[in-house]
């Protein structure tokens, strides 16, 4: 995929395949996987969600397009080091960068989050990043 097209897709209005009112982040342990569609065309994208027992404020979401390409990924935790050397500790985002897929992390800032944000608005701005509108509610958790 060129950076142009991942330009293109991210700009596209998504919206959930399914007509769901909640949207389950918590408990934990949880994982799931939500089919997403373009408002305009026929581009379908999937939504991964991923929250282990181990550290309960802990979690990782994946936005996937032709199933296997993964436009942005989100981390709060954990350690990554980019190709060109540079190590991140604690949350990070990867985006999709031509030639390297998502082997590129960058600050969280790059998608507006901010270290004193709660679990569901880091999901909320990782959902407006990626241009899914109409979202149901959020299941929030409970600590």
């Amino acid at each position: 995929m060129t950076q142009e097209e991942y330009n293109y897709l991210m700009l596209q209005e998504k919206v959930f395949e399914d007509k769901i009112s909640i949207i389950q982040i918590s408990p934990a342990p949880i994982r799931w996987t939500k089919e997403i569609r373009c408002k305009t065309t026929a581009n379908k994208y999937l939504l991964d969600f991923y929250r282990g027992s181990f550290e309960l404020g802990k979690f990782t979401a994946n936005k996937r397009y032709r199933q296997t390409i993964i436009m942005v990924r989100y981390d709060n935790g954990g350690r990554h080091t980019n190709p060109d050397g540079y190590t991140f500790e604690g949350p990070h985002v990867h985006l999709y960068k031509e030639g390297y897929n998502d082997k590129f992390a960058y600050p969280v800032s790059k998608i507006n989050i901010l270290d004193s944000d709660t679990m569901e608005i880091r999901f909320k701005k990782i959902l407006h990043f990626c241009n899914i509108v109409d979202c149901p509610d959020l299941e929030v958790p409970m600590f």
